[in-house]
């Protein structure tokens, strides 16, 4: 079977996580369009992959005849490019959060439904090899409270730093922890949030929150926190209580279970950030079928409307939000 030809538009520091996957999977798939508003970043692409680089595109849309696509940009600056896509029947992966405007992502979620469109989203956690244990332990155990946190972590890109256009830590960065939340112990129906500034001192061009927290209403019952900043050491944890004892999990696939004379723990042994970009690539070559995507676009759109409607709670001065 011929390799699947793959379009990038965005070859930033997200696009390296990926081009490194692409690494191992030269016999199946092939980067042949690079496209990035700074030309040095699309020209060593190019030459990295022997692709031809664009700075538009839609030129590259024009020109190229592509069998998947991949979409690393900004979170503000989805502007048409999964709509384009959509048109030309493109199977695409695009980076998390998707977009800030729920208005636009709805649109491209039906676009997708319409076309029945393969897609997936950079939620990889979901891919770790320890989710389904505890998936299992929390559908077998009455869950009464979940607590979360992260902390640190402030990539010192311009866009990060500006909330208009990275949607801040709740939505850019904390999405994978709410999401695996989600995955784990099911939808959420409720949010309420509340944050705080003054913490960070001396960063230049940086308006996004410091630290929030939220409180969470799960559709089974379940009541969830989740706390988290841009600053610390990268702290990650989920910890779920019941009366028969509590689960402890973090986004990187590690878990403990605790419960009266008995102990479970372990880390996800897989790379879950490669087998979440070649489970897409396999999708669309037809090895494998769609639903084995974990994180389709349809998906994942739920928690992005959960992630925006932290910062709605927020914007809002600590009001539920209900979704």
């Amino acid at each position: 079977m011929k390799k699947t030809r793959v379009g990038f538009i965005g070859c930033g520091g997200i696009a390296q996580y990926h081009f490194g996957h692409f690494d191992k999977m030269k016999d199946k798939a092939q980067i042949v369009a690079a496209c990035d508003l700074i030309e040095e970043r699309a020209q060593e692409t190019a030459k990295r992959f022997g692709a031809k680089a664009y700075l538009d595109y839609k030129e590259m849309f024009a020109k190229e005849k592509l069998d998947a696509l991949f979409i690393c940009v900004q979170p503000a600056a989805h502007d048409g490019m999964e709509l384009i896509a959509i048109d030309k029947k493109i199977p695409f992966f695009v980076q998390k959060p998707m977009s800030l405007d729920i208005k636009y992502a709805k649109k491209v979620a039906a676009g997708i439904k319409k076309n029945k469109l393969i897609t997936a989203v950079g939620l990889q956690c979901r891919y770790c090899d320890t989710c389904q244990m505890a998936q299992r332990w929390a559908a077998n155990h009455p869950i009464g409270v979940v607590t979360a946190h992260r902390l640190g972590g402030m990539p010192m890109v311009w866009w990060w730093r500006v909330k208009e256009q990275s949607g801040g830590q709740a939505v850019e960065q904390t999405i994978h922890d709410f999401d695996m939340m989600r995955y784990i112990f099911g939808d959420v129906v409720r949010v309420q949030s509340i944050a705080r500034h003054g913490v960070i001192t001396g960063v230049e061009n940086y308006n996004v929150d410091d630290a929030s927290s939220t409180l969470l209403t799960f559709k089974n019952g379940a009541i969830g926190t989740m706390s988290t900043g841009c600053f610390g050491n990268g702290e990650h944890s989920i910890i779920a209580y019941s009366p028969e004892g509590k689960m402890t999990f973090t986004i990187f696939g590690s878990y403990k279970i605790e419960q009266p004379h008995m102990k479970i723990e372990g880390t996800a042994s897989n790379d879950y950030g490669q087998e979440c970009t070649e489970t897409f690539i396999d999708a669309v070559r037809g090895d494998i079928p769609a639903d084995e995507i974990l994180s389709p676009y349809s998906e994942a759109m739920k928690s992005l409307e959960l992630v925006l409607a932290v910062n709605k709670s927020i914007d809002n001065g600590g009001q539920p939000v209900d979704l």
